[in-house]
C-alpha cells in the first residue's frame, strides 16, 4: 500500500506545473559542474541529445531478422526435420535484432558499455524490449512462458565497468514490467575455467575483438558452462538468448551448445545491433518488415565515430 501511494505521489509531482521548471534549473546545474557531451554528435549538457535520441528510436523501432551472414550461428531447433529425410539443408538459429549496428546505435552502444554512459541505458531498453516483444510473437508465439538466458560477461569487464551491461538492460525492463507477458530472466550459462591458450593470451582472454569468423569460433569454444541457474529454465520451456550485439554468432553458439546440453530447448535469439561478418561475406541481415530511412545526424569527430565490436560481441 505505502508503495502505490508512493507512486502516486510522485506522479502528481511531475504533473505539477513547477516540476519541469526546478527539473531544467537542475539540469543546467548538473551540466555546469559536471559537463557532457553527446555521444553521437558531440553537442553539450547531454549524454544523448533529443536530436540524436529521435535518430536512435527511428534506427531500432522496427525490429528485422538478422541471422543470414552470421556464420557462426547454430542450426536452428528441429530444422534438418523439417527439411526433410535425404535433404542436407542448414538453417541458422533465428536472431532478431532490433537495429544495425552503425550511426548512433553502435555509438550508444559503445558508450553504454565501455565509457559509463548508463543514463542512455533508457533509449537501449527501449530498443531491446521492441525485438524481445518481436522475437515473442514470431518465435515462439504458442509458448505460455518464456525463458530469456543472457550471454555472460567476464567477471573483469564487471570489475572495469562497475556494472553488467546486459543485466542492467534486462532488470530495467523487468522492474517496470516491460518484458514480453509470460518471461523470466535467467542467469542459466556462465564463463568456465579453461587453461590460457596463445590465441587467448594474445586476444586478451575471451576478447573477441580484431578476430575473424574462425578465431572467434575457437576463442568461445568450450568456454561456457551451466550455472546453478540452468535449473530455473525448466526444460518444457523455451529459451531465447539476449546478446548486445550479433557479429559471427560465435558467443550465441557457444550460450545454446551448454543450454541444448543441459536439455534447454532454444527457439532463438535476441539482440540490439546485428554488424557484418568480420570478413564482409554474406547478406547481413533478412528484414522482417521495410525499413525506414533515417535522417543522418551531424557528423561526430574521430573519438566518437568508433563502430568497431566490442570484446564482449559474438
Amino acid at each position: 500500500m505505502w508503495l502505490e501511494n508512493l507512486e502516486r505521489g510522485l506522479d502528481r509531482a511531475r504533473l505539477h506545473p513547477l516540476w519541469d521548471r526546478v527539473g531544467g534549473a537542475l539540469q543546467e546545474f548538473w551540466s555546469l559542474v559536471f559537463p557532457t557531451e553527446c555521444v553521437v554528435c558531440e553537442r553539450a549538457d547531454s549524454s544523448l541529445c533529443v536530436d540524436c535520441a529521435a535518430v536512435l528510436r527511428r534506427a531500432t523501432v522496427r525490429p528485422f531478422r538478422a541471422e543470414h551472414g552470421a556464420e557462426g550461428l547454430p542450426e536452428a531447433e528441429g530444422a534438418r526435420t523439417a527439411a526433410g529425410a535425404g535433404y542436407d539443408v542448414f538453417s541458422p538459429l533465428p536472431v532478431v535484432a532490433a537495429g544495425h549496428y552503425a550511426k548512433a546505435v553502435s555509438a550508444a552502444l559503445l558508450a553504454f558499455k565501455n565509457h559509463g554512459h548508463t543514463d542512455i541505458g533508457r533509449w537501449l531498453q527501449a530498443a531491446l524490449a521492441g525485438a524481445l516483444h518481436e522475437a515473442r510473437s514470431t518465435l515462439c508465439g504458442e509458448s505460455a512462458e518464456l525463458v530469456l538466458v543472457p550471454v555472460p560477461t567476464r567477471g573483469a569487464s564487471v570489475r572495469r565497468r562497475g556494472y553488467d551491461p546486459l543485466a542492467l538492460l534486462l532488470g530495467g525492463l523487468a522492474k517496470r514490467r516491460e518484458l514480453p507477458a509470460g518471461t523470466t530472466i535467467a542467469t542459466a550459462v556462465r564463463l568456465g575455467y579453461r587453461p590460457s591458450s596463445l590465441l587467448t593470451l594474445v586476444s586478451g582472454g575471451l576478447s573477441q575483438k580484431g578476430l575473424g569468423s574462425q578465431g572467434r569460433r575457437r576463442n568461445v569454444s568450450g568456454s561456457m558452462e551451466a550455472s546453478p541457474a540452468i535449473l530455473d529454465t525448466g526444460f518444457n520451456r523455451p529459451c531465447l538468448i539476449v546478446d548486445d550485439v550479433l557479429t559471427t554468432g560465435a558467443t550465441i553458439s557457444e550460450t545454446a551448445r551448454v543450454l541444448r546440453a543441459a536439455g534447454a530447448v532454444v527457439v532463438g535469439a535476441v539482440v540490439i545491433a546485428a554488424t557484418p561478418a568480420p570478413n564482409g561475406v554474406g547478406e547481413t541481415t533478412t528484414a522482417v518488415v521495410p525499413g525506414i530511412r533515417e535522417p543522418p545526424p551531424s557528423q561526430p569527430m574521430e573519438k566518437n565515430r568508433r563502430v568497431g565490436v566490442n570484446s564482449n560481441n559474438g
